[in-house]
């Protein structure tokens, strides 16, 4: 257990001598929506696990041409969308809409936007199920809103309730026109290498000593 404790210690003390805003979402000025800085590192050792090991011209190829075909995946995706949001971002906003209809809102202050949201809390469920809610400041007691900048089943509850679209506030980096933004770049084909421009060095690159396990 001490030990345990101590390795705790050491952790936040390192943690501390860092800048807040790198690690915590917390700190993060509402930027990186929910999104911890490793993952997308994770993400892309994932896609680009098959071009472990193999020589650098054949890693480079894979690497470029995987790129281009995700962003062409993700482009079509886009183009053909015919909801408001990518087919990813509506299928989670519709499921929190739903999840929303089981909701009971009570009015505190309109003019400052405070709420109350209660819902069932079912037998299995340990979770708190009344939250206050504070549309001018765009907060939930539940804190996904401010995590992930996308409206909690707790500010639908209260939009249907109004008679308002929840849907328009949603941040412009869940829309659709954003995702066809972020997959339009243009890519050209590489040329033969007896184009390339020569350089004023030269690279030798040996083959690292491993064994397959």
């Amino acid at each position: 257990m001490k030990e345990i404790q101590e390795r705790n210690l050491d952790a936040y003390i390192y943690l501390m001598k860092l800048d807040p805003e790198k690690w915590t979402l917390l700190h993060d000025g509402r930027h990186r929506h929910g999104i911890m800085t490793t993952n997308i590192s994770e993400a892309l050792n994932s896609v680009f696990k098959k071009a472990r090991v193999l020589p650098l011209k054949a890693l480079v190829e894979l690497i470029f041409n995987k790129l281009v075909k995700y962003f062409h995946q993700h482009l079509e995706e886009a183009e053909n969308c015919v909801h408001p949001f990518p087919t990813r971002i509506f299928d989670k906003f519709l499921r929190i809409e739903i999840k929303s209809r089981e909701h009971k809102v009570t009015t505190y202050n309109p003019r400052e936007g405070i709420h109350m949201v209660k819902f069932p809390i079912w037998v299995s469920s340990t979770s708190n199920n009344v939250y206050t809610l504070r549309i001018n400041n765009k907060s939930c007691s539940c804190r996904k809103w401010r995590i992930y900048t996308l409206p909690c089943s707790h500010v639908l509850a209260v939009y249907r309730e109004n008679g308002s679209r929840a849907d328009t506030y949603v941040p412009e980096i869940y829309l659709r026109q954003t995702y066809r933004r972020t997959y339009q770049a243009n890519f050209h084909p590489v040329v033969s290498e007896n184009f390339w421009r020569d350089v004023p060095f030269n690279l030798t690159f040996y083959p690292p000593n491993m064994k397959k396990e």
